[in-house]
């Protein structure tokens, strides 16, 4: 019992140890289903939505190309079949994205989001490619692939604003739920990888500490092969208002922040590859927590992973 609560408490001393989901032995089997949809997350598409967004010059909250970028976004979920979209929180302008659950009985929604304001020090050249540009790009290429298969829980895509100046978008959007959050999911400077060195950074706490065993267990089964390190940025991103209502929460985070904020954010920075792997990391631990449909058997992938802590050698224990 002791070391079961020493092992609670030191789950966040997790994922650094080692080139996690390179060791030990994984909880999960290989789903030829969400093999197949990652296969389908593409790299051109994130270049293309990164390129739109940093041509706006500025996506400075509250500036013209702030709102242009919204609309933007807005257009190009409208444009994806079985999306119902929104723009939320007033003069926020959050744009959000729902895809229906087929289970009506579901007891959540999964929610994955990137901001899509940005910041420099010159705040008329703001192309923020890195931060967050790629990041929204992901979400929406999310929203592209999985809007072509079925889930038991509904799934939103939200793109929030203002998370530069204070993250009110998300808060905003947290501060009025009305279906509990199994999982909010942030992508948040998460595409800088210049030498190439494949680390991943993800951010988590108490509530979301199986979230990020389960990535761990992902990465190497259906062949991410970052290394992940845990908490090692104090980002202080839109998973925080989540994460203050008690909801679980994890950002995916690049090893070094670059050129974020400065007016050198631009599409030559972004490391796509980093990108399309981050992407399917995601995407992977999003189809299994929404409960993926089998449709030719009429099964399911089962929702919710269970509880997951780490040992003291970095391995996965069950806490069943």
């Amino acid at each position: 019992m002791l070391l079961y609560v020493l092992l609670l408490a030191g789950v966040t001393v997790l994922l650094v140890a080692a080139p996690v989901g390179a060791t030990g032995t994984s909880r999960e089997e290989y789903d030829p289903a969400i093999a197949a949809m990652l296969a389908e997350i593409d790299e051109s598409e994130l270049r293309n939505t990164t390129y739109d967004l940093q041509n706006f010059s500025t996506r400075a909250f509250g500036s013209a190309g702030n709102r242009e970028a919204g609309e933007y976004l807005y257009r190009r979920l409208a444009s994806v079949p079985g999306l119902e979209v929104e723009f939320q929180g007033g003069e926020l302008n959050n744009v959000v994205a729902t895809l229906p659950g087929s289970d009506t009985a579901s007891d959540g929604v999964v929610v994955v989001g990137a901001h899509y304001d940005s910041k420099s020090s010159d705040p008329a050249r703001a192309p923020g490619a890195t931060d967050n540009g790629c990041g929204v790009a992901i979400v929406l290429e999310l929203a592209r692939v999985m809007s072509r298969h079925s889930f038991n829980r509904t799934v939103q895509f939200a793109f929030w604003n203002a998370e530069e100046v204070g993250r009110y978008g998300s808060a905003d959007y947290a501060g009025n739920v009305t279906v509990p959050v199994v999982l909010y999911f942030n992508y948040d400077s998460a595409c800088y990888d210049p030498m190439n060195r494949s680390v991943l950074d993800i951010v988590y706490d108490e509530r979301s500490a199986d979230i990020a065993a389960l990535m761990a267990d992902y990465n190497a089964l259906y062949g991410m092969n970052f290394t992940l390190t845990e908490n090692r940025h104090t980002c202080e991103s839109d998973h925080i208002p989540f994460r203050a209502l008690g909801f679980p929460a994890v950002t995916t985070h690049c090893e070094e922040h670059g050129p974020a904020h400065t007016p050198d954010d631009t599409i030559d920075r972004v490391s796509f590859g980093y990108a399309k792997r981050n992407a399917q990391l995601g995407l992977s631990v999003l189809a299994k927590v929404a409960g993926l449909r089998d449709e030719g058997a009429g099964a399911a992938v089962p929702e919710a992973p269970v509880m997951i802590v780490w040992d003291i050698f970095g391995r996965l224990d069950g806490a069943g």
